[in-house]
């Protein structure tokens, strides 16, 4: 856990994006492309906005960014009481079941390189940095009775896993049949909806991604994902109202995003709010100064009168 939120204290996630380093869930322009009635001039910036904001299921941080999530979230861990060894003895549970059964963290794995030099400087900075924290407990017991429920779905975590790897692989009608096996056996999980959400995203099927994506807001409504998952599937249906307000709350709960921004300027154009679109659009160049949605911005701003031609 210390590891994960040192991921998103360090803002290694936003670095990703604002980079374009973001792997896309294999999405590709044909399948974004959107007939529209009353919007038909819109369709290019919808895919532009769409191609730069799918969600990634495989947030590809560095090395450098693991180093520093190890680190972080070693001081987070011995700030709350718990033995820095917990961080090493994780290290090696993952490396060796990588070896044992490596398709069981193949996944993992892609979005978080491990190494035995990660394992090696873990123990090394547990001895160094917290020496008087190696006696405090792990809380092993503790660990076992708040992860009880997660083990009773074993089986449905595995085909979760297994979808997951195959839309790493591009396959999203294998991916769907796996979440579907895995919903059956946990109807209720927020990441195996959100998941389905998005191999029916992948596979066009905008209607089904958008029920999946409506159903897990209602089970976590504070989980931001979700909302954007269902914006995404409302505005490639057309649906710009309602997939405004969905990118409104994602960004309300989880502000940051620059494609959000984007896309909400997009949507805000195309339904002929000019200032609303050139006050988003303006948010976003100051997070982004580059790549195509900061041209189409510039260039929207410049025609309109906001901004000086250069």
């Amino acid at each position: 856990m210390g590891h994960e939120i040192a991921h998103v204290t360090a803002r290694h996630s936003a670095e990703r994006i604002s980079k374009g380093i973001i792997a896309n869930i294999g999405t590709s322009l044909a399948v974004l492309a959107m007939q529209y009635s009353d919007y038909s001039s819109y369709t290019g910036l919808l895919q532009l906005g769409l191609g730069g904001a799918s969600d990634a299921l495989l947030a590809h941080y560095s090395r450098d960014d693991e180093r520093e999530a190890d680190s972080l979230g070693m001081e987070y861990m011995t700030r709350n009481g718990h033995n820095p060894e917990g961080m090493v003895g994780l290290h090696e549970v993952l490396m060796e079941t990588s070896r044992r059964k490596p398709s069981a963290l193949e996944m993992m794995f892609a979005t978080h390189p491990m190494s035995q030099e990660r394992r090696q400087t873990a123990k090394n900075e547990a001895a160094s940095k917290y020496p008087s924290m190696r006696n405090a407990p792990l809380n092993r017991e503790r660990y076992m009775d708040h992860t009880a429920n997660l083990r009773k779905i074993k089986g449905a975590i595995e085909k979760m896993q297994d979808g997951e790897q195959q839309i790493g692989q591009g396959n999203f009608s294998g991916a769907a049949s796996s979440f579907k096996q895995a919903l059956r056996m946990a109807p209720n999980d927020y990441a195996g909806l959100m998941l389905m959400a998005k191999a029916q995203f992948g596979l066009n099927r905008h209607t089904q991604a958008a029920r999946y994506a409506e159903q897990a807001k209602r089970i976590q409504p504070q989980e931001a994902q979700a909302h954007h998952m269902s914006g995404m599937s409302k505005l490639a249906m057309n649906r710009f109202d309602v997939a405004y307000q969905d990118f409104a709350k994602y960004e309300q709960l989880l502000p940051g995003n620059p494609n959000t921004v984007f896309l909400k300027g997009v949507i805000l154009e195309g339904m002929q709010q000019r200032n609303g679109a050139a006050n988003e659009y303006t948010r976003y160049l100051n997070m982004v100064k580059q790549g195509g949605q900061a041209k189409h911005a510039q260039q929207r701003l410049t025609s309109w009168g906001y901004m000086r031609r250069q």
